[in-house]
């Protein structure tokens, strides 16, 4: 196609304003799409990146300090350079400046992905911000230089300021996808094809103008305007993760300033001024001053939301940005008509309604709850707040740039760019270090976490709207009513009629779908789970075998589970609550916890000289930190014996509890309000603490505290810690194993390491892994991301080698660096080493988090596979003889095999019968009974003595058994090995109607 077929035939000239070039309508569409390609990728480029940084720094080896330069050097330099941008476009020409800027973009993008160093990459990202200055600054100029005043220039700028919006959730939505899918590197790697196709296509459709013809170029002017900008955009970065009132932020932010206040009276000599002073009048000065205030409350909507969607609802970063994807439709349908109402009613009415909006929207998303539906609590205020924003950008744009000659549409492009990204980088500083600070100061008070950080983002949200609500005061008092058309009044009270209905309605709706609670934490599905006849309250999820199980080979005794889901994937199948299974993974006993917590971790320990059960109950966020908790213990009638609660802010998490006679060793966690500056995250930042603690079961009393935050250093953490108030997992305690006298060797998930420590003095007398480790590994022998680790006599040790992952996000983790395997190492005391005894792994999978690893009597291996939905049992030589898998989303923190337990229930069998024409069944169970073998069914025909009428032989958690016809009345024995009744049911009735039992 040859756009050049269409020269430019003459020049449209309009008083006071600029000659615009009177090009084909083809030819034009072509120009406007390529500038708002331009300005769509600025943005996107702006967002896109933050999702893929924990896989850069995993891939390049970034220090949590450096790696925030990934998207800092591209922040400063854009921002310091799009004044000198929009004078370059007016000195040189606006088709020369956009083509070279995409085509330094697109060489930028292609050196950042093909990046092997960390220079290479931080610098790649400072050439993107310069290219990407230019390209913001030219494509607007030349979209006012080339479209007439009026209804045409207005669509125009409709849609390139809709790129905005939607290039920012763009990037939040497409950040998720394409790393998730094809890694970080295509997040940069996708620009250049797109830069050179629209470099290409605006070689052809953008003619050259006249520049201002000038000898000189004010060097000096430029410098001074760049550096001072520049040096504050770095002091507001600072500000965003130290805080503005710490040096770091300060010094820049007054000393750019300072260097930028020097601008002024170079220009006033200068014979050529970069900004000729003269010629920024008061509407464009109050136009900007508009857009400034505005887009401190538009670019912190964007990240507040996508944190308090992924922290506190749980949502993957995918899912978050697909949120976000009605929103950007929004902002485009918007902004495509607000061309045409500003024709119709004038830029301040337009701009006016759309920041109230705006500010209505913010209003509505400040009630957000630390529970409940991302429709309710954002999709629909935000839908209300994109509106505002397609209809505020566009008037904003056009009263920012109206009064630009053609020779000076660079400069008024410049300005009002550089407005919207000072005003948005000044916002999120702000508004972050506002919520963050104030979500520290709420967790020090103990407040959990989820309600924590959604009292920060409400207040980020509210001080938003506030900002919203200040620019829609300054366009009625400051921006000059312009000229509209004659119109009657009923006329002109459309568009003030029309806004306010539009929010009534968003409000009432939102009222009516906000706030409702979310699905508790134990939702389930009976999908795939058991129905019982005689214990309908009961629905423990069907674990079966992948192949027929080598059931002559395995262990004899019992499975212990805990159903526990996915985090980020419930409901899950079946109830939550601790599970015993028989070795043919039949229910032997199952109790399911309430709904508002899930269960985790049954274990059998010795309690008073007496076998019993423990397990713990509680809530777990999205990515796995422990909200609440306690452990229950209860004996061999299933009655409760012990609850262990946390002391002191404490709170006992789901990995580990040892009793030791009257004692128990319990692994906990707290969370500790703290400066992170110097690690890469806030300065008013919040650790998630671990300990081992020791209690008296008897009283409750906190008898002992381990604390690692006194012994290892937070530097020693593999885990990033977050930029906002969310808590830093640092050293994520998961398993206490004795060790000898007065030691316990404790694992530390994210420090990579187990710790030999003497609770008596609190040393830690050796480290195995991590990055002191006192061994020196062999082949084989290195883990991470461990579980389970368990110190075996000869210096032997067994732990579950998750290799995986750093968490980044809800349901989202870095790749592994290899498959999960349960191991077994042996450790050399006297010449400090660590070699590889055996591993065992399951079809190479990769566990994100948990999983044990345990060696039994006779020398097999029983593994449960963590966050992949198995357990397997081994021979001695590696040979799979068992291999189960939960249903759906399920899983449990571990699987263990114990040889003995007898169940003696205090509570009653439980029986049922059911009529089906003269056919009658009767079921019988009774949950946690281990010593039943036979069921013997006594009936009659009518209430009075009853007779025995049938004899069964037990077959899993309930049994089928068939009764002849006449019968109505049943209670039901159990009988033992002997033949003895070890219990009776009551009595009860059959019932006519369908049923499936017996393990359906």
């Amino acid at each position: 196609m040859n756009f050049r077929a269409a020269p430019l035939t003459r020049q449209v000239k309009e008083p006071g304003l600029h000659p615009v070039e009177d090009m084909s309508g083809q030819r034009r569409t072509w120009l406007l799409i390529v500038c708002c390609l331009a300005q769509f990728m600025v943005i996107l480029d702006l967002t896109i990146v933050n999702v893929a940084l924990p896989a850069i720094q995993a891939d390049l080896g970034f220090s949590a300090v450096n790696l925030q330069w990934v998207v800092v050097a591209y922040a400063i330099v854009f921002a310091g350079f799009l004044m000198l941008g929009g004078r370059a476009a007016d000195q040189f020409g606006q088709r020369r400046t956009l083509i070279a800027a995409l085509l330094l973009f697109a060489l930028a993008s292609l050196a950042g992905g093909a990046a092997i160093s960390q220079t290479m990459l931080v610098t790649a990202r400072a050439v993107q911000g310069l290219g990407c200055a230019f390209m913001a600054a030219a494509s607007l100029a030349t979209i006012t230089s080339s479209f007439p005043p009026g209804p045409a220039r207005h669509r125009a700028i409709g849609w390139w300021g809709a790129m905005n919006g939607a290039g920012g959730a763009a990037g939040a939505m497409f950040g998720g996808i394409i790393t998730e899918g094809l890694g970080w590197r295509w997040v940069l790697l996708i620009n250049p094809p797109i830069g050179i196709a629209a470099a290409i296509i605006a070689a052809l459709v953008i003619e050259d103008r006249p520049t201002k013809a000038s000898a000189r170029f004010d060097l000096a002017g430029a410098l001074v305007l760049t550096g001072g900008l520049m040096v504050t955009a770095y002091g507001i970065v600072n500000a965003s993760a130290y805080g503005l009132t710490t040096a770091l932020s300060i010094v820049p932010i007054v000393g750019g300033i300072a260097l930028t206040a020097l601008f002024p009276m170079i220009e006033a000599r200068a014979a050529d001024p970069l900004v000729p002073f003269k010629e920024i009048t008061r509407p464009l000065r109050s136009a900007n001053l508009v857009v400034l205030t505005f887009s401190a409350a538009l670019f912190p909507m964007w990240y507040v939301s996508s944190l308090y969607l992924q922290q506190v609802l749980g949502l993957s970063p995918l899912d978050a940005g697909l949120v976000f994807f009605p929103m950007a439709l929004t902002i485009m349908l918007a902004a495509s008509q607000a061309g045409r109402l500003v024709g119709q009613f004038g830029v301040r009415p337009v701009l006016g309604s759309g920041l109230i909006m705006l500010t209505a929207g913010l209003l509505l998303l400040a009630r957000i709850g630390d529970s409940g539906s991302a429709a309710g609590f954002v999709v629909l205020p935000g839908i209300l707040a994109a509106l505002g924003i397609g209809l505020s950008v566009v008037p904003a744009t056009i009263a920012a740039t109206q009064f630009a000659d053609h020779r000076r549409a660079g400069l008024a492009s410049g300005l009002v760019n550089t407005s919207r990204q000072v005003g948005g980088s000044l916002g999120i500083a702000l508004l972050i270090s506002i919520a963050t600070w104030y979500t520290s100061h709420q967790i020090g008070r103990n407040t959990p976490a989820p309600e924590a950080l959604t009292q920060g983002f409400r207040a980020a949200y509210l001080i938003a709207a506030s900002f919203a609500a200040l620019a829609a005061v300054a366009t009625f008092a400051l921006l000059p009513p312009g000229v509209a058309p004659e119109r009657p009044a009923r006329v002109r009270l459309r568009l003030p009629a029309g806004v306010l209905a539009v929010i009534a309605a968003f409000a009432v709706a939102d009222f009516i779908v906000a706030g409702a609670p979310g699905a508790p934490i134990g939702a389930y599905t009976t999908k795939n789970a058991y129905s019982f006849v005689s214990a309908p309250s009961l629905h423990p999820p069907k674990i079966r075998a992948e192949a027929p199980p080598a059931a002559a080979r395995l262990e004899p005794g019992y499975i212990l589970l805990a159903n526990f889901y996915d985090l980020t994937r419930p409901p899950m199948v079946g109830q939550s609550g601790p599970l015993i299974l028989n070795n043919k993974l039949q229910p032997v006993w199952f109790r399911p916890v309430p709904s508002n917590v899930v269960a985790a971790n049954l274990s059998l320990q010795t309690y008073q000289g007496k076998p019993v059960l423990s397990w713990w109950q509680g809530t777990i966020s999205n990515t796995g930190a422990t909200e609440s908790g306690n452990y229950v213990i209860v004996n061999q009638h299933y009655q409760t014996v012990a609850t262990l609660k946390g002391a002191d802010g404490w709170i006992p998490t789901l990995h580990s509890l040892v009793i030791s006679g009257h004692d128990a060793w319990v692994t906990v966690n707290k969370n500790l309000p703290m400066n992170l500056a110097k690690y890469g995250g806030s300065v008013n930042g919040v650790i998630t603490d671990s300990a081992v603690q020791e209690y008296d079961l008897r009283t409750g009393e906190l008898l002992r505290t381990w604390d690692a935050l006194g012994h290892i250093p937070l530097a020693d953490s593999h885990a990033n810690p977050p930029v906002n108030g969310y808590p830093w997992d640092v050293y994520h305690v998961n398993s206490i194993s004795p060790a000898g006298p007065d030691t316990l060797l404790v694992s530390m998930r994210n420090t990579w390491a187990a710790y030999l420590i003497n609770v008596r003095t609190g040393r830690i007398e050796w480290t195995l892994g991590g990055r002191h480790s006192t061994f020196r590994s062999g082949p084989g022998a290195t883990f991470e991301w461990q579980h389970d680790v368990t110190m075996l006599p000869g210096s032997r040790v067994t732990l579950f080698d998750d290799n995986c992952c750093q968490i980044t996000g809800a349901g989202t983790y870095l790749a592994p660096n290899g498959p999960s395997r349960a191991v077994i190492l042996q450790l050399d005391q006297a010449s400090h080493t660590a070699a590889l005894v055996t591993e065992y792994r399951h079809n190479n999978d990769s566990a994100a988090y948990m999983g044990n690893a345990e060696l039994l009597p006779d020398g097999k291996m029983f593994v449960g596979w963590g966050s992949q939905p198995y357990f397997s049992e081994y021979s001695r030589s590696g040979k799979l003889l068992l291999d189960a898998v939960f249903p759906g989303p399920d899983l449990s923190y571990r699987a263990n095999q114990i040889r003995d337990w007898t169940g003696l229930p205090v509570s009653l069998p439980s029986g049922a019968a059911r009529q089906r024409g003269k056919a009658t069944t009767v079921y019988a169970s009774w949950n946690g009974a281990t010593e039943v073998t036979t069921w013997r069914v006594l009936a009659g025909r009518a209430p009075g003595p009853l007779v025995a009428v049938a004899t069964r032989p037990m077959s899993g958690f309930e049994t089928a058994i068939p009764i002849g016809p006449g019968y109505r009345v049943f209670r039901l024995q159990a009988l033992g090995a002997n033949g003895q009744v070890i219990g009776s049911s009551r009595v009860f009735r059959s019932t006519k109607g369908n049923a499936e039992g017996a393990g359906h």
